[in-house]
C-alpha cells in the first residue's frame, strides 16, 4: 500500500506544478515537499519489502539530499502562502546547507560504479540487519544520518507552526485577505501540518526501533506504525483533491495597492466616459467586504478597454503584467468573485467580437477565416468549434439567421454581464 500511495503522491506532485506553477508558485514547494517524503517512503519499502536488487540500487543512499529538504520544501510553502510571496530570499541559501554537506559526504559512493551499489542492494535484500554496518558517508556515522534526517524535518516543523501561529485569525487579524479564503487556507495549512507531525511522530518510533534493535525485528514488530503512516499518506493525497481552493493561497490586497488601483480604476473610468461600465462593474462583483473586490473592477474595465483577448497567445499571465498583481491574485478574482471560468470569458468575449464583425456592414468583405484571425482565434476549426459551443449554431449558420433569430440566439451575452456588447 505504500508503494502505491507514494507512487501516486509522486504523480501529484507533477500535476500540482504543472497546472499551478503560473497560478501560484508556492504550490512547486508543496509539490517538493510530497515528492520528498514518497521518495523516503519507496526507498524504506524496497528495503523492507522489495525484492528488486535494481531499484534498491537506485534508490538507496542516493536520494538523502534531496530528503533532507523536506524540512525546508514544507517551510518555503507555509512561510509563502502566509506572507503571500512567492519564491525564495537571498538568506534561504542556508536551508540547503545541510543537503549539499549530505551531497558532499556520500560523493565518493555516488562515483562507485553501478555494480558496487547493487551489491550492497543485494546484501540489505539478503540481510536487513546490515544496514546498521554500511556507512555510506563518509562526515557522519550511519546513527547520526538516520536521526539527522528526522530530526531536520521535526525542527522545521516547528518553524512552520511558530509561523502559522503568528498569522492565527485571533492573534493577527488580516484586513487585506478574503476572510472566506483565509480561513480555507489557514485551516488547510493546521491540517497539513497535523498530518505531518503525526507522520513525523511515525517516523521517530521506526528511527528509534530501527537504532535500538535489529532492523529485521523492527519490521515484524511495526505493522500498526507502517499502517499509521499509509493512512497519514493518503490524507495528504486526498486532502489536495477535496480542497483545491487552497492552492490559492492567502491572496494579500495590500492597502497600499489597494488605493493604488483605487485611483487608476476612477482615472480609467472617466477616460471610458462610458456611465454603464461602472454600473456593469458593480453589478458583477460580490457586494460583500472583500477586499479584492476592486481589483475584480480593474480586470473588468482592463478587458473592456483594452480588449487584450484579441490577441492568440492572450492568458491569465499577461493580465498579471499589465495590471502588476500576482497571478494568483487574477485566478482568485474569476474563481471566486466574478464567477467564472478565465478561459470561458475568454471566448465568449471573442465570439462577441467576432459577431459584431459579422454583423457590421463594413466588414462583409472579410472571410470568417479573416473574421476569427481578428477575434484571437488561431484557426478556423477553433473559431467554429467555440463558436457552436457558445451559440449553438456555426457562423455560416448564423449569417443566414434574420436579425429576431440573431437576437435571440446571442442570450448568452446578456445573461453574462461581464459583458457590455449591445447587439
Amino acid at each position: 500500500m505504500i508503494l502505491f500511495i507514494a507512487i501516486l503522491m509522486i504523480l501529484l506532485s507533477i500535476i500540482l506544478v504543472i497546472y499551478n506553477w503560473q497560478i501560484n508558485r508556492n504550490t512547486m514547494f508543496l509539490a517538493l515537499f510530497f515528492a520528498a517524503i514518497s521518495v523516503y517512503a519507496i526507498t524504506h519499502y524496497y528495503v523492507i519489502s522489495g525484492k528488486s536488487v535494481f531499484l534498491l540500487a537506485i534508490f538507496y543512499n542516493n536520494f538523502t539530499p534531496f530528503l533532507l529538504m523536506a524540512g525546508p520544501f514544507l517551510y518555503f510553502y507555509v512561510r509563502g502562502t502566509l506572507n503571500d510571496s512567492q519564491g525564495l530570499k537571498r538568506k534561504d541559501i542556508f536551508h540547503f546547507l545541510p543537503a549539499i554537506i549530505q551531497a558532499i559526504g556520500i560523493t565518493p559512493y555516488y562515483l562507485t560504479p553501478f555494480s558496487y551499489k547493487k551489491a550492497i542492494a543485494k546484501e540489505i535484500i539478503n540481510n536487513i540487519d546490515s544496514m546498521k554496518t554500511l556507512n555510506l558517508n563518509f562526515l557522519f556515522p550511519v546513527e547520526f544520518n538516520f536521526f539527522f534526517r528526522t530530526g531536520m524535518l521535526l525542527m522545521y516543523l516547528f518553524f512552520c507552526i511558530y509561523i502559522l501561529w503568528k498569522f492565527s485569525p485571533n492573534k493577527n487579524p488580516k484586513n487585506n485577505i478574503p476572510v472566506e479564503q483565509y480561513l480555507i487556507s489557514y485551516r488547510w495549512l493546521v491540517a497539513l501540518l497535523a498530518m505531518v507531525a503525526f507522520l513525523l511522530i511515525n517516523f521517530f518510533i521506526l528511527t528509534y526501533n530501527f537504532l535500538s534493535d535489529t532492523p529485521s525485528h523492527t519490521i515484524t514488530s511495526s505493522t500498526i506504525v507502517y499502517l499509521n503512516c499509509g493512512i497519514a499518506f493518503s490524507f495528504l493525497g486526498i486532502s489536495m483533491l477535496l480542497f483545491p481552493k487552497v492552492l490559492y493561497g492567502m491572496p494579500n490586497y495590500n492597502s497600499e495597492k489597494k488605493n493604488e488601483s483605487k485611483t487608476k480604476t476612477s482615472e480609467t473610468d472617466i477616460k471610458l466616459g462610458n456611465a454603464n461600465s461602472t454600473n456593469l462593474t458593480k453589478e458583477t462583483v460580490d457586494e460583500s467586504e472583500n477586499p479584492f473586490n476592486e481589483l475584480a473592477e480593474r480586470i473588468q474595465i482592463y478587458l473592456e478597454k483594452e480588449k487584450p483577448y484579441l490577441a492568440p497567445s492572450f492568458s491569465v499571465g499577461d493580465m498579471a503584467i499589465a495590471l502588476q498583481v500576482h497571478q494568483n491574485h487574477i485566478s482568485y478574482c474569476f474563481n471566486s468573485i466574478l464567477k467564472i471560468k478565465f478561459i470561458t470569458l475568454k471566448n465568449q468575449l471573442r465570439i462577441a467580437h467576432a459577431i459584431e464583425l459579422l454583423v457590421n456592414p463594413e466588414y462583409s468583405n472579410l472571410t470568417i477565416e479573416a473574421i476569427a484571425q481578428k477575434s484571437g482565434f488561431t484557426s478556423r476549426s477553433n473559431f467554429y468549434s467555440i463558436f457552436k459551443t457558445e451559440m449553438g449554431i456555426t457562423p455560416s449558420d448564423y449569417l443566414k439567421m434574420g436579425n429576431e433569430d440573431k437576437a435571440s440566439s446571442f442570450d448568452f451575452l446578456k445573461k453574462n454581464k461581464l459583458l457590455s456588447t449591445k447587439i
